[in-house]
């Protein structure tokens, strides 16, 4: 996400024939990594899934995993709107170079990880909150602090969301 936080970020009326192909390599190393970031991210939400076993709702469980497959499916949409807009800039940017189709391609990413995605990573945050919660599992000030990030109302969350899945603070799992 930090790697490609000017991408994410970018007005569309910003884009320009220099602003593309001086941030090629950054979406070139962006769009590597987006697959291996999707699958460790199923990956963490199966293990943890699995973790709370019998201690789980079977309800937000649901939800949560379900939240965890979406975001991941629109991580891929937004990897592949942003790999076709620089494929295209590499292999046609003198006769494209109008700019309509890289407006259309920038504002497209923009909802669907700006907006889209980041309604999608508060279910699934507020979901394993209110399982925690349930399970009693995690301290009560991570469970806070999840909640009041998955609101929504700070932009920059979907930068935290990728720490915030990295459970370093914690013996993961515990030991019985």
């Amino acid at each position: 996400m930090l790697l490609v936080q000017e991408l994410v970020t970018v007005s569309p009326a910003d884009v320009t024939k220099e602003w593309l192909k001086a941030n090629s390599k950054a979406a070139s190393l962006g769009l590597l990594l987006v697959p291996f970031n999707g699958i460790a991210f199923l990956w963490f939400t199966g293990v943890l899934r699995d973790w709370l076993e019998d201690r789980r709702d079977h309800f937000f469980s649901t939800v949560f995993f379900g939240s965890g497959i979406l975001f991941v499916g629109m991580l891929f949409v937004w990897g592949a709107a942003l790999g076709a807009l620089f494929g295209t800039y590499t292999a046609v940017s003198e006769k494209l170079m109008s700019g309509d189709i890289y407006y259309f391609g920038f504002i497209f990413m923009n909802e669907v990880l700006g907006d889209y995605a980041l309604r999608v990573v508060g279910v699934y945050m507020r979901s394993v909150a209110t399982l925690w919660i349930r399970a009693d599992v995690m301290p009560r000030w991570l469970i806070i602090i999840t909640y009041i990030v998955s609101a929504g109302k700070i932009p920059e969350s979907r930068f935290i969301f990728p720490g915030w899945a990295s459970p370093k603070w914690r013996d993961f799992p515990p030991q019985q």
